[in-house]
């Protein structure tokens, strides 16, 4: 008969071993907060998050530090929007082996835009709404980068692409230095269909890498989808009566969500965040804003605003910050359907 000095020599390391698999978490590296937000409200507490852009700085222009590659090698499961937006991503993921990804850009189902695209309405989202439907969306719930390299995109070579194709070329169809955006728009997130499309799939993924809270993502993408269907109820009667006046934004970011909720943008102060507009564009600019009674000009926090006061200055036309990346909630299970709340009382508050 064993003592039980014995047993419990034989039954420590056992249940040490059990304590520390029941505080494991999944460790999940993001891109951008929005992208934070959904992983979070899914995963909940089982999950930990690694989020590489800090919420003060842009995804457009972002530089990989040693950290953040240290990060993706650690990983359990990486998940970003796309190449188009997150372009330091590229090369580092190709690079990793056995390495499981989300691209948001990449999912079955998700709506993709071209940047100077008339605005859809909410039909247009008709067949995302019961996302289990999608045949295809099991074929990007997790990019296996041994197996594929970024299955999709094989007529890209990671070590050469420059994305020359994707970059955005200067137009003078506003009679502007650069006015317009081309090619697809990449600010996926700011459509609530969209994000339930993520959502659905980051559900799955967790499920899979950890297989014992399988429930608790499945109830917590339910919950998810519960709370994002009454924000975005709540953003389109916010906007309803608002939704004909005339505005600018800093940058082309917004077509998702004006689209979706059928706002009236009569065009950006300037190509791209990087780009700040000559004193042709700015000419041009305060042309328009007479032409087309524009009643507010949208900066953003991650940019100085200092053009914009510019623009302004001597006009009626107000001005208000517009914050595409929520940089200012707290990640929670309702920080994705809070940060559509609050970007439309960003735009109530300068367009009433």
């Amino acid at each position: 008969m064993v003592g039980p000095d014995l047993m419990l020599k034989y039954a420590l390391p056992a249940s040490l071993l059990l304590s520390v698999s029941a505080f494991a978490q999944t460790q999940v590296v993001t891109s951008i907060k929005p992208v934070s937000m959904i992983v979070t409200a899914i995963g909940g507490d089982e999950v930990k998050v690694e989020q590489l852009v800090n919420n003060q700085a842009s995804p457009h222009d972002y530089a990989m530090r040693p950290s953040d590659l240290r990060k993706l090698d650690q990983a359990d499961l990486v998940v970003w929007v796309g190449e188009l937006l997150e372009t330091f991503l590229e090369k580092p993921l190709a690079n990793l082996s056995s390495k499981k990804d989300i691209e948001w850009m990449a999912l079955s189902g998700t709506y993709l835009r071209e940047f100077g695209e008339e605005g859809h309405d909410h039909e247009d989202h008709e067949d995302h709404e019961d996302h289990e439907d999608h045949k295809d969306h099991e074929d990007h719930e997790g990019h296996d980068h041994e197996d594929h390299d970024h299955e999709g995109h094989e007529d890209h070579d990671h070590d050469e692409h420059d994305h020359k194709d994707h970059e955005h070329e200067a137009h003078d169809e506003h009679g502007h230095e650069g006015h317009d955006h081309t090619g697809t728009d990449p600010h996926v997130w700011l459509d609530p269909a969209n994000a339930k499309i993520l959502a659905h799939n980051v559900m799955e993924q967790l499920s899979k890498l950890d297989p014992e809270h399988k429930q608790e993502f499945a109830a917590n993408y339910q919950a998810f989808v519960g709370a994002l269907e009454t924000a975005d109820n709540n953003v389109e009667a916010t906007l309803a009566p608002i939704k004909d006046v005339p505005y600018f934004v800093f940058h082309e970011a917004y077509g998702y969500f004006e689209g979706h909720y059928g706002l009236n943008n009569k065009g950006a102060v300037t190509l791209s965040p990087e780009r700040k507009p000559g004193a042709k564009t700015v000419a041009n600019i305060r042309t328009e804003i007479e032409e087309h009674n524009v009643a507010c000009i949208f900066s953003e926090p991650q940019f100085s605003p200092a053009i914009v006061e510019t623009l302004i200055d001597g006009t009626d036309v107000k001005t208000a910050v517009l914050d595409p990346l929520g940089v200012s909630l707290k990640l929670s299970n309702d920080s994705y359907p809070a940060f559509l709340e609050a970007l439309a009382g960003q735009y109530a508050t300068c367009l009433k």
